[in-house]
């Protein structure tokens, strides 16, 4: 079975040959692992190839050295595990805010590179575009702790700054959407923390849900699928994701608990698996990444497919620990020797 056809059955609850493979891997992890760890990937391919990020400018080239991206906000990155942070937030004075000119994500030049690499595949993996973030958009924007308060202290203005991005997001995506050969666009937005959500569920359904139901409604309406990333702990509002439209969920399944994320998800909406990259991964055996592995499809993967493998590599995992999480998902996800009884 292609990757392709494999991904879309995973997703579509269709009975795919096994579960599909995503990389995620962090600059470090490259770093330090280099040709062992691509020959590694290699071995293991991904199902699925990203065609177009929307996060330029987020991962500078250099530590240390700030980096702007296209919407004006000064990152910094100090290590090589993660992306930077923002250090200038251009519209952090409101009044900044009616002379701002946002860029164009859906360019010429952004559509042709996509359009490129969609040639380039042939039809063989499961294409994924990047739609972009919404919630953490405004905060690049405007500030963390500024925008947390402003969403009761002036409403009227986040509505328009959430509004302007909005904009922006939905022509990249009706472009995107345009691609025949496209077949899912990815969004993302944190709004966990390790406790709770960052807002009250209110709150977010009031000011956030209709935003997602436009940006969703026009990927489904376009027959591609949606694809939603957040970490942290978002149990109160995955069900509100999945009535809008998701239809691939990458939680943080550690901090909720698999049990919890089950009984929400499972057989509902094909879960990208989030392989606990805090503690398991960097810290844990082999065998215990192989347990953790199996756990994870036994709870959503037993539904004519479900569920789709994945765990974020930085340079504190083990390359033993990554074949193990690589070299299980291919193994234990095999749909047809579970079947025939061989696991």
């Amino acid at each position: 079975m292609r990757s392709r056809e494999r991904v879309i059955r995973a997703i579509e609850f269709k009975e795919p040959d096994r579960v599909p493979i995503t990389h995620a891997t962090l600059p470090g992890a490259f770093l330090r692992y280099g040709e062992a760890l691509e020959e590694l990937y290699a071995r293991y391919p991904s199902d699925v190839l990203d065609v177009g990020s929307a996060t330029f400018g987020e991962y500078g080239s250099q530590k240390g050295v700030p980096s702007r991206d296209p919407w004006g906000s000064l990152w910094v990155r100090y290590t090589d595990e993660h992306k930077g942070q923002v250090v200038f937030h251009p519209l952090r004075d409101w009044e900044k805010l009616a002379d701002y000119e946002p860029p164009d994500t859906a360019s010429e030049t952004v559509i042709a590179r996509i359009k490129k690499k969609l040639e380039e595949n042939r039809g063989e993996k499961y294409t994924l575009a990047d739609g972009d973030t919404l919630w953490q958009r405004m905060f690049y924007l405007h500030g963390y702790r500024e925008t947390l308060e402003d969403l009761l202290l002036y409403p009227e203005r986040c509505a328009e700054l959430r509004d302007m991005i909005l904009s922006v997001m939905v022509r990249r995506v009706e472009k995107l959407c345009q691609l025949d050969s496209l077949d899912g666009v990815h969004f993302r937005d944190d709004w966990g923390t390790q406790q709770a959500l960052m807002i009250s569920p209110a709150l977010w359904r009031e000011f956030f849900k209709p935003a997602y139901v436009r940006l969703f409604s026009l990927v489904r309406n376009a027959g591609k699928h949606v694809w939603f990333h957040s970490d942290g702990v978002i149990d109160a509002i995955i069900p509100d994701l999945l009535e809008i439209g998701v239809q691939v969920l990458n939680p943080q399944v550690e901090v909720m608990g698999r049990e919890r994320v089950a009984v929400l998800c499972a057989g509902k909406v094909c879960i990208q698996a989030d392989v606990d990259r805090q503690q398991l991964l960097p810290f844990g055996t082999p065998e215990e990444v192989r347990a953790a592995v199996r756990a994870d499809i036994d709870a959503f993967g037993r539904f004519g497919g479900g569920y789709i493998g994945r765990g974020e590599v930085a340079s504190d995992v083990p390359l033993e620990n990554v074949e193990a999480l690589l070299d299980e998902l291919v193994r234990y996800g095999d749909y047809q020797k579970t079947k025939e009884g061989g696991l």
